[in-house]
């Protein structure tokens, strides 16, 4: 087959749907709730951490939008911890694997919080950048 023959034409953004176009953030959902603008935070967040969406194929933005859900499930189950109520805490383990797995999946690392020095190690440092 020749390469023009199997090249895919771009598609215009009326042939495409709304959540590939950004103008809603899942079908069916309020972009403008609570969780709404944290889901786009969140995939937004993803996508920032793995280049910008720009950068992302479409399995990568399919996976850094199931990695915002399960992100807003856990901080449901969570919150409902938090507040007293009964929750099902083998289902909030089993959410935060499948998110764990899907953001490794997507090549996402959990980076460790640098601490500030403390006061030894930091005149020590002072000392040695006078000097």
């Amino acid at each position: 087959m020749p390469a023009e023959v199997a090249a895919v034409a771009h598609r215009p953004p009326t042939s495409r749907s709304a959540v590939s176009n950004r103008s809603r953030v899942l079908p069916g959902v309020d972009g403008r709730s609570s969780q709404g603008r944290r889901y786009v935070d969140l995939a937004m967040a993803y996508s920032d951490e793995l280049g910008g969406e720009a950068a992302l194929t479409e399995p990568q933005k399919a996976m850094v939008r199931h990695a915002a859900a399960l992100t807003i499930e856990a901080e449901r189950i969570q919150s409902a911890i938090v507040r007293g109520e009964p929750v099902d805490t083998e289902q909030l383990v089993r959410i935060s694997n499948v998110l764990s797995r899907a953001l490794r999946g997507l090549g996402i690392k959990s980076r460790a919080h640098n601490p500030a020095p403390d006061l030894a190690s930091y005149l020590a440092g002072k000392e040695g950048a006078a000097a």
